[in-house]
C-alpha cells in the first residue's frame, strides 16, 4: 500500500468506534468516513481485516462489520451518550478554545483549530463520545509533548465523553466539522 493512503492508529480507532454504530457497512461509508476514494478504502478494508478489526458479512456483498477485537481495540461500549449532550459538549469545549488562547499561553503551545470528527457526525442518537481533534502550534522554540498534555487536558475539561486527538497530518482527510478556530 501506497504510505500516503496508511491508516493512522488514531483515524483507525475513531472509524472503528463510528462503525461500530453499524449493523455492517460499505466500504463507500469507509470512503466518506475516512476521505478517500473507494479503490483505497476497499484495501484499507482489507488490511483492517487482515488485521482482525474487521471481516466481511457472509452473503452480502461489498458488506463489512467490526470484530470483537475491532471493537475492544477502539473500546467500544454501548452508546450512552444523547445528541443533545454530545453538542452542548462541543459548545462548553468551543467557550474553552475561546479562552485559552486569549489567555498567555504558559505552556508553549497556541490552539489553532478543533474539529468534531467521528459518531457525532453521524445520524445515530445516542453515540458513545465525542472524538476531537485538536491542533496545535508551539509559541516557543521548544516544547516539550507534556506542555501538548497539558493543553489538553485544559481543553477536556472535567468530561469523560470528550475524547481529543492531538492533530497530525494523517487525520487530514477524515470526515470532520469544525468547532472551533483561530
Amino acid at each position: 500500500m501506497n504510505p500516503e493512503t496508511r491508516l493512522s492508529p488514531d483515524a483507525m480507532v475513531i472509524f472503528l468506534k463510528q462503525a461500530a454504530l453499524e449493523n455492517h457497512w460499505p466500504v463507500s461509508y469507509l470512503a466518506r468516513a475516512l476521505g478517500v476514494n473507494p479503490p483505497t478504502a476497499k484495501q484499507l478494508a482489507v488490511e483492517m481485516a487482515l488485521a482482525g478489526y474487521v471481516e466481511p458479512v457472509p452473503g452480502k456483498k461489498d458488506s463489512w462489520r467490526n470484530t470483537a477485537t475491532g471493537n475492544k481495540l477502539a473500546s467500544v461500549r454501548q452508546p450512552r451518550l444523547t445528541r443533545a449532550k454530545a453538542e452542548e459538549l462541543l459548545t462548553d469545549l468551543e467557550d474553552r478554545a475561546a479562552q485559552f488562547n486569549m489567555k498567555a499561553s504558559p505552556n508553549g503551545v497556541r490552539l489553532l483549530e478543533v474539529v468534531a470528527l467521528g459518531s457525532i457526525l453521524t445520524e445515530h442518537d445516542p453515540i458513545q463520545d465525542v472524538d476531537v481533534g485538536v491542533k496545535l502550534e508551539s509559541t516557543k522554540q521548544v516544547h516539550s509533548h507534556e506542555d501538548q498534555l497539558a493543553a489538553m487536558k485544559l481543553l477536556k475539561g472535567r468530561s469523560p465523553a470528550l475524547k481529543l486527538h492531538l492533530w497530525n497530518d494523517s487525520l487530514g482527510h477524515i470526515l470532520a466539522r469544525v468547532v472551533w478556530k483561530a
